[in-house]
């Protein structure tokens, strides 16, 4: 027995750190896809193999070996629900090597729709994100929001909102679209230091003159943070040209820069691609140091871009395209 399952990765293209405040946000399914690889094993339970080390998840569910593994228990648990744990290992492909594009969620989805497959069980979008969904709450100590494993799991643009009262996350599909012959290029600023996400969301917190956690805040201050990013939201999702969508980009990024959460690295990576033709340009996920940016390219021009950017900042960039489809068992190898 061999066979492969995989699963989209995620970009948020608009509400970075808004969204925190209930502003919402555009997250977008993205491959290359992540994959994992189930085979036959000799031994009870699932085991776990990954290049940051390996584990086992016993027959009951229980855990053991690499830390950074142990959401993949969560995940099978989900998944399994009053059946019997299959037996077979599962090897982690991932297809990014950056935080901010979904990473974990993605072969959280594809894990669970090969545990689904194993199990007789219908492996329905809603079931592969509630599994994912187990997973990333371990993964991020109860915190997950449940952006990543949707957009994952289904496979489709969704705007994601954060609501207080009472406390809760709400998701709708969008029809979002790039342009016709655009394409993105991610960029990706690290040259071996990554900066922390949690320093970025006190950042942004405090050019509000926030100084609480954001359910905490006065609610005259969340609306003020959510005043401020409404107008790009939607010009973002009513563009109808390369321009049109790229302007709002550059909004979007020139905000984040004045709220602290971009870098120098970041601010590089948009002015290079903007030299280079980019129709815009934004940081994309927490920032900081050695964070990630967005380029929107004519497709046509997309290598010419690429390396222009590599050039003159040393930066990686990696192409992509918005995924047509959530978690599946792939059909060969």
């Amino acid at each position: 027995m061999e066979f492969f399952a995989s699963a989209p990765c995620k970009a948020i293209l608009f509400g970075e750190h808004y969204v925190v405040y209930g502003a919402p946000a555009l997250a977008v399914p993205i491959e290359p896809r992540s994959r994992v690889k189930f085979s036959d094993s000799k031994e009870p339970g699932i085991a776990l193999l990954s290049t940051l080390g390996n584990a086992r998840v016993a027959p009951d569910f229980s855990f053991s070996g690499e830390p950074q593994l142990a959401q993949f228990a969560a995940v099978a648990r989900e998944a399994c629900w009053k059946k019997p744990l299959p037996q077979c290992s599962a090897e982690f492909i991932p297809s990014w090597s950056l935080k901010g594009v979904g990473t974990s969620s993605s072969l959280g989805a594809a894990f669970a729709a090969g545990i689904l497959k194993l199990s007789s069980k219908r492996a329905s979008a809603r079931k592969i994100f509630l599994s994912a969904q187990a997973g990333d709450l371990v993964a991020h100590e109860g915190k997950a929001s449940g952006i990543d494993a949707r957009a994952v799991a289904y496979g489709k643009p969704i705007v994601f909102q954060r609501k207080f009262s009472p406390p809760k996350f709400s998701t709708r599909s969008s029809k979002f679209t790039l342009p016709p012959g655009c394409s993105l290029l991610l960029i990706d600023t690290c040259k071996g230091k990554r900066g922390s996400t949690a320093a970025m969301l006190a950042n942004f917190a405090l050019s509000f003159g926030i100084s609480t956690l954001p359910a905490a805040a006065p609610e005259e201050k969340r609306k003020e943070v959510r005043a401020e990013f409404a107008p790009i939201l939607r010009s973002a999702l009513a563009a109808a040209t390369a321009q049109e969508l790229g302007k709002a980009m550059n909004d979007n990024h020139i905000m984040l820069r004045m709220r602290r959460v971009s870098s120098q690295g970041i601010d590089s990576a948009v002015s290079s691609a903007l030299s280079a033709g980019a129709y815009g340009a934004k940081l994309t996920g927490g920032g900081g140091e050695g964070g990630a940016a967005l380029a929107l390219c004519d497709s046509a021009r997309l290598q010419q871009i690429s390396l222009a950017i590599s050039d003159s900042t040393g930066f990686a960039c990696h192409s992509l395209s918005l995924a047509a489809e959530g978690a599946r068992i792939d059909a060969s190898d």
